[in-house]
């Protein structure tokens, strides 16, 4: 999945479900720095870490 794509999923889960980046660190098991990182499109992030986000986002669906 590419960064800009990663980041519209993340931002579009949080919209629909009103969820803020602290709640959805929490809940995603990583840290807010990550979850911003992703949403950026840029930074220090693994391809577990985005799967781990995805499974988690794909979990609440």
């Amino acid at each position: 999945m590419k960064p800009e794509e990663l980041s519209d999923t993340i931002i579009e889960f949080q919209s629909k479900n009103d969820v803020s980046d602290t709640s959805l660190a929490f809940a995603s098991h990583l840290s807010v720095e990550k979850v911003h990182a992703m949403k950026q499109g840029r930074g220090n992030f693994t391809s577990d870490e985005v799967n781990q986000m995805l499974d988690y986002i794909q979990s609440q669906m």
